[in-house]
């Protein structure tokens, strides 16, 4: 199975190659953070304000949590598999758009879109699409029992969509289905992956896509 493009990132920062970039990123949205005030930032995410000891912000992450310490700005996640500098990158940029985008009223909805309908997705999707057809492929041939388990270590639960359908949340606000159908006679089985319609209010479409990606890529591995 090719490589997925987080696989690629996390071997740069291994390997201090080409990683001068992500670290800019970095740099720049623990900046633009800063200057956004910490309880509009808890609200937007749907996480919690700590403010016993050094203040820091917990937000939900699959099975995990990052941790978002206020003095000095850091982001850290708790387990190990995403505490590397490309997954604290698209934490950042989650918490860093929801709380621009408090005044648009946009919340999670339960109304699903594929990645063509997110926000300039319309160029994206099919690379995505593309990138993740053999990995959830992948997981939906395992049996059902071995779905379950995978899906479970990273937070996921059964949904009623499809054939077979699970769900994830990335974040709290980012939840994220990966759907199959059985397929007949006149139709071969089919996999997609829905976001839901607010999607775009509480990431980017880039960075939306690149961790899911991360994480179908995980449930496919052996």
């Amino acid at each position: 199975m090719t490589p997925d493009e987080y696989t690629m990132w996390l071997e740069r920062d291994r390997t201090g190659r080409n990683v001068e970039e992500l670290q800019k990123t970095y740099d720049r949205l623990i900046l633009q953070i800063k200057r956004i005030d910490p309880l509009t930032i808890a609200q937007t995410a749907d996480g919690s304000y700590q403010g016993d000891g050094v203040p820091r912000i917990v937000i939900q992450c699959l099975h995990s949590w990052f941790v978002l310490d206020l003095l000095p700005y850091r982001i850290r996640a708790e387990h190990e598999a995403l505490d590397t500098l490309p997954l604290k990158v698209l934490a950042l940029h989650h918490l860093v758009t929801a709380a621009e985008n408090e005044g648009t009223g946009m919340r999670v909805m339960g109304k699903w879109i594929d990645c063509r309908s997110l926000q300039h997705g319309s160029i994206l999707g099919a690379h995505f699409a593309n990138s993740t057809m053999q990995a959830i492929g992948q997981f939906f041939a395992l049996s059902e029992s071995q779905q379950i388990s995978r899906a479970m270590m990273w937070g996921g639960k059964p949904i009623d969509l499809g054939d077979r359908g699970v769900l994830f949340k990335l974040f709290p606000r980012l939840p994220v289905a990966l759907v199959h159908w059985r397929g007949d006679d006149e139709f071969p089985p089919y996999n997609k992956v829905l976001f839901d319609v607010s999607a775009s209010n509480y990431m980017p479409t880039h960075a939306l896509a690149a961790m899911t990606e991360f994480l179908i890529y995980r449930l496919a591995e052996e």
